[in-house]
Order: structure tokens, then sequence, then C-alpha cells
């Protein structure tokens, strides 16, 4: 999950609205004509939500949070503005039958209902380390389920946060700037 920084900020002087489509923009572009370890992209207000399905091995791994690390450079050079990640390894959900009966709006030429195909545990996920951890201003924060066999190099900080469904602890790496993979 990508967040924009500062955007309640912009909102008092009636920017925020603006920024937050000029994110949408170029967040849905780069989705849909970039990120080819990633199968699905979700964008909301000041927020963008990816999913890779590539978990295994830690190269591949590696490669996803390569990808990820020059689509949130990419984002912040279109927006002007800064993003924090958090990355969270999850189960997404099978697909579903709801999926196959879609209706068009057929002002826009989009299906009216869309399901995120992202575990709402690891969604839940983001916010619960957001909540815990936000006090670091890190720019990326990465569970140690991804982490784990990937040489990024030493984290700034790292803390143990309780993560659903069974509340049990995994600690969090925290980044600042860039990430630096070294394979």
């Amino acid at each position: 999950m990508f967040d924009l920084i500062g955007t309640r900020s912009l909102a008092s002087k009636g920017l925020g609205s603006y920024q937050m489509i000029q994110m949408h923009q170029s967040a849905v572009t780069k989705i849909n004509h970039g990120l080819p370890l990633h199968a699905h992209g979700y964008v909301w207000n000041d927020s963008a939500l990816l999913l890779s399905y590539e978990t295994k091995p830690a190269a591949r791994r590696s490669k996803v949070l390569a990808e990820l690390n020059e689509f949130k450079t990419w984002l912040e050079i279109q927006c002007e503005a800064k993003l924090y990640a958090i990355s969270v390894k999850g189960m997404s959900f099978p697909s579903n039958e709801l999926g196959s009966s879609v209706f068009e709006d057929q002002t826009h030429h989009q299906p009216r209902a869309v399901v995120l195909k992202a575990s709402s545990w690891a969604m839940a996920n983001c916010f619960e380390i957001e909540k815990s951890l936000s006090k670091h201003r890190a720019d990326w924060y990465i569970d140690e389920r991804i982490t784990n066999g990937i040489n990024l190099g030493v984290p700034f900080a790292q803390e143990k946060v309780s993560l659903l469904p069974k509340k049990i602890k995994r600690t969090i790496h925290m980044f600042k700037g860039e990430l630096t993979i070294n394979e």
C-alpha cells in the first residue's frame, strides 16, 4: 500500500483533491502499462494498493520490491509529493462467482462493483502497521515475511506488531529513502 503524505494539510489550501487526482491518474497509468510482477492495482483517495502473487523464492520477492521501489519513486516525481509504503505478506482471496456477474456503469464503462482480490487481513494489517509505527516516519514498513532472505541492508528501526487474523507478532523493518536491494 502506498499513501501520499500531507494530503490533509493540502486540503485546507484547496490542493488536496488536485493532488489526489494527480496520484490517481499517474498510478492508474503505471498499473495499466507497467508493473509486470503485480497482478492487480487499486487506487482510492490518497492511496494505492498493489497485489503480487510472486512470493517464492526470495529472489522473486526481491524483484517485486525493486518494482515497488521504482513505482514509489516514479509516483513521487509525478505527484511532486512524498509517499510512504507498507508491504505485508498475506493470502489473496480465491476467485468468487460475484466477479463473473459484472454490471457496467453505462456512462464510464467501468464495473459498478469491484471485489478486491487482496487479502482483507493484509490490508487491515497495513492500517495496523500505520497506527502502531507511523511515529517513526519511515518511507518503507516491510513485513519480515517479505524481507526474509533478501538483503535490503540494515533497517533504521524494527518493531514487532500484532497482525491479524491471529494477532501474531511479526517484525516490521523500517527504511528511509529508496530501498537498496543487494543481490
